[in-house]
C-alpha cells in the first residue's frame, strides 16, 4: 500500500463530494471501510479508498486488494486523512460511523502506522459524536404572498416556505421532496447554511408531505430527515369590472356571447406578436370569429367579426353545416408559420366531429380562405378543394376515416401542448387533446364527458380501454388543459353532475362548478408523455374560488352559469394567469368576460 501511495503524489486533482468512513461488525469481525482518504497537499494532493480490518478494535490491518486511487473531492474538515511520513503515519478519522443493530453512533479517532500495513488505534482519540448530518428539526411549512381581498384570506396557491432549525454541525447541502396524494413528486435542494426553502410549482387545493433531508455530502449518499405537512390554498378568481353581478363585469370584447377561447402569440408572431387572439362566437353569426388584443395588452379586444374566421355554412353545407367552439393553435417548425383552427361541426347527418382549417395569413390567423374573400362561409368553401376545405381530426363510429368506435359525437376540443416551452405546436409527439362526448351506453351515464386523444406525429389517436370503451373523464364538461412546464398541466371543467343554482325555466348552459385537476407525464409510460393514466381520478378534483369585482363570493347560480372559459398565462409566465369566459346569469344573453387569478 506504500508504494501505491507514494507513486501517485503528483496526480492532478479535481473536486467532487466526500463519503464518510464507517465501521461495522459482521461474524465477529469489524471492517473499516475509507471510501475517501485524503493523501498530500496541493498538487500532488490524492484520494484513495481502502478496507481495514480488525479483532478487537485496537489494530486493524489494511485488507489486500481494497486499495484503489480515487477521484479527488472537496477537502472537508470530516473527510479521513492520512498524514506524516514512513515510521509516523497517522490515519485521522474526524467522523466515522458504527452501526450495530440497527443503532447508528459516530466517533472520532486517530490511528497510527509505520508501514501502512497495520494501524494501531491511540485509546485517548477515541470520542463520541453527535451523528451527522443531524437531522433537521423544528420543520414548519407556511402560506406565501398572503393577501386579503373581501372577506377571503389566503396566500399563493402554487409555493409554500418550509423553514428549519439549523443543526449543531451543519450539513453538505439539504434535500427537499413535496410528495402529494397521487405520487406526483417535487424536488429541491438548500444550501448548508439555509433554514428556509421556498417550494414552488406545487398544485393547488393540495395536501403535501414534505420531506427535508440534511445530506453528509454532495451526493446525499448519507441523510438524516424529518417530514411536515400541509395543504395548499385553492386557486381564487376575481372576475373584472365593479359590483356584484353580471351587469358590472368587463366586457374584453364588445360582441362576444359564447364558444370562447383565447391563443397566446409570442415575440416571433410579426403583427400578432405579444398578443391574445379569442376565436369566439360573436353575436349576430353562427361560426368562429376573431378578436385581437394590442400589443402587451391583454383585457381589451377589438372584433374582427366582419372579415375574419369561419362562418357556418348553414343547411345546404355538405357535410359541415353548423361550426361550433373552437380553438386557434399557432404552427412552428416543419408544419409551418401558420394558425391551424380546430373546430366542431354538426354535420349534415346530425353528428358532430372535430376538423381542422389552416390560416393562409401567417401568424395573423384571422384569413382560412385562401382565396379572394377573407370568410369561410359557404358550403362550396368547405367541400373537398374548396379554399376552406377542412380536415377531419376527430370522427364518430362509423365514419370511413378516422373513425372511432362507440363516438356518436365529439365537440368541444381543446389541444394542450408545452406552451411553457414554446407558444406554438410543432407536432410533438405526445400532445393531447380533450374533447366532449356524450352519454356512451356500457361505457358512462353522464351526459357530459371527455374523451382522451393522443398525437402520434401524424394524427390523433383516442385512447381506449381493453375492454372497448373510450377511456373518459366522466361528468365533465368544457375542459381546458393549461401546461405547467416539463409533462406537467391542469385542467379546468364544469361538473354538470351538479344541478343546484341552476335557475328554472332557463334554457342557457349551466355547467355546474368548475373544478381542477392535474397530470404528471411522469407517473406512467413515457415520462415527456401525458398518458390518460397520469390524470389524478376525478374524484380528486379540487374546486376554484370565484369572486365578483367587489370581493364578494360568487354563489353556486353565479358560477353554474360561467362556460365557455379558457384559461392562459398571456405573456408565457405562470405569475400571470387569466380566465377568459362566458357568463349570464341564467336571464341575459351570454358574453365575454374576463378573471384573473389572484394567487397563483
Amino acid at each position: 500500500m506504500k508504494r501505491i501511495l507514494l507513486a501517485a503524489l503528483l496526480l492532478p486533482a479535481w473536486v467532487l463530494a466526500q463519503p464518510i468512513p464507517t465501521l461495522s461488525l459482521t461474524g465477529g469481525r469489524y471492517a473499516l471501510e475509507l471510501p475517501y482518504l485524503d493523501l498530500g497537499s496541493g498538487s500532488a494532493r490524492t484520494a484513495w479508498r481502502a478496507r481495514l480490518q480488525s479483532g478487537d478494535l485496537a489494530v486493524f490491518e489494511v485488507e489486500a486488494g481494497s486499495v484503489a486511487q480515487q477521484a479527488l473531492q472537496g477537502s472537508g474538515s470530516s473527510a479521513a486523512r492520512l498524514e506524516g511520513g514512513p515510521g509516523a503515519y497517522r490515519l485521522q478519522l474526524p467522523y466515522l460511523e458504527f452501526t450495530r443493530d440497527g443503532q447508528t453512533r459516530a466517533f472520532r479517532a486517530t490511528l497510527q502506522s509505520p508501514d501502512l500495513a497495520r494501524f494501531q488505534v491511540e485509546a485517548a482519540s477515541v470520542a463520541e459524536l453527535g451523528l451527522y448530518p443531524a437531522a433537521p428539526g423544528g420543520l414548519q411549512l407556511s402560506e406565501q404572498s398572503v393577501q386579503t381581498v373581501g372577506a377571503q384570506r389566503f396566500g399563493s396557491s402554487t409555493q409554500l416556505l418550509l423553514s428549519w432549525q439549523a443543526p449543531g454541525a451543519l450539513p453538505a447541502q439539504y434535500e427537499i421532496e413535496a410528495l402529494d396524494a397521487s405520487g406526483s413528486v417535487l424536488r429541491f435542494q438548500a444550501g448548508a447554511v439555509a433554514t428556509q426553502a421556498l417550494l414552488s410549482g406545487l398544485r393547488a387545493a393540495t395536501a403535501y408531505q414534505v420531506t427535508l433531508r440534511a445530506c453528509a455530502d454532495a451526493a446525499c449518499s448519507r441523510s438524516r430527515s424529518a417530514s411536515v405537512s400541509a395543504s395548499t390554498p385553492t386557486e381564487f378568481w376575481q372576475l373584472q369590472g365593479s359590483g356584484n353581478t353580471v351587469a358590472g363585469l368587463l366586457q374584453p370584447v364588445s360582441d362576444g356571447n359564447a364558444r370562447l377561447s383565447a391563443t397566446r402569440f409570442g415575440p416571433e408572431a410579426g403583427v400578432s406578436a405579444n398578443t391574445v387572439q379569442f376565436y369566439y362566437g360573436p353575436r349576430g353569426f353562427s361560426g368562429l370569429a376573431v378578436a385581437s388584443s394590442a400589443a402587451g395588452s391583454y383585457q381589451s379586444f377589438t372584433s374582427l367579426a366582419a372579415s375574419s374566421g369561419v362562418r357556418s355554412p348553414g343547411s345546404s353545407g355538405n357535410p359541415i353545416q353548423s361550426i361550433m367552439t373552437g380553438q386557434g393553435v399557432p404552427l412552428g417548425g416543419t408544419l409551418g408559420a401558420k394558425v391551424r383552427l380546430f373546430f366542431e361541426s354538426n354535420d349534415a347527418d346530425g353528428r358532430t366531429r372535430i376538423y381542422w382549417v389552416d390560416s393562409v395569413d401567417g401568424y395573423a390567423g384571422r384569413d382560412f380562405h385562401s382565396g379572394a374573400a377573407t370568410q369561410c362561409s359557404s358550403p362550396a368553401d368547405y367541400a373537398a378543394g374548396g379554399p376552406c376545405a377542412a380536415t377531419l381530426v376527430i370522427g364518430v363510429e362509423g365514419d370511413g376515416a378516422f373513425a372511432n368506435a362507440k363516438l356518436r359525437a365529439a365537440r368541444q376540443q381543446k389541444l394542450a401542448w408545452p406552451t411553457q416551452d414554446d407558444w406554438r405546436w410543432r407536432g410533438e409527439a405526445g400532445s393531447f387533446m380533450v374533447f366532449t362526448v356524450d352519454a356512451i351506453s356500457g361505457c358512462s351515464t353522464a351526459s357530459h364527458n371527455h374523451g382522451y386523444a393522443v398525437w402520434d406525429g401524424s394524427r390523433f389517436q383516442v385512447q381506449y380501454e381493453a375492454a372497448g370503451c373510450p377511456k373518459l373523464f366522466k361528468s365533465m364538461q368544457a375542459a381546458v388543459p393549461m401546461h405547467l412546464g416539463g409533462a406537467r398541466y391542469k385542467l379546468y371543467f364544469g361538473d354538470p353532475s351538479v344541478t343546484s343554482g341552476r335557475l328554472q325555466g332557463s334554457g342557457l348552459p349551466f355547467v355546474g362548478p368548475k373544478k381542477l385537476l392535474y397530470a404528471d407525464g411522469a407517473l406512467s409510460g413515457a415520462a415527456g408523455t401525458v398518458e390518460f393514466e397520469d390524470w389524478e381520478p376525478i374524484a380528486q378534483a379540487r374546486g376554484l374560488v370565484f369572486l365578483w369585482p367587489n370581493g364578494e363570493l360568487l354563489d353556486e347560480r353565479a358560477e353554474g352559469y360561467i362556460d365557455d372559459f379558457h384559461f392562459l398565462a398571456p405573456a408565457g409566465n405562470l405569475a400571470q394567469q387569466l380566465g377568459y369566459l362566458s357568463i349570464t346569469d341564467g336571464v341575459v344573453v351570454p358574453f365575454a368576460a374576463l378573471a384573473v387569478l389572484l394567487n397563483p
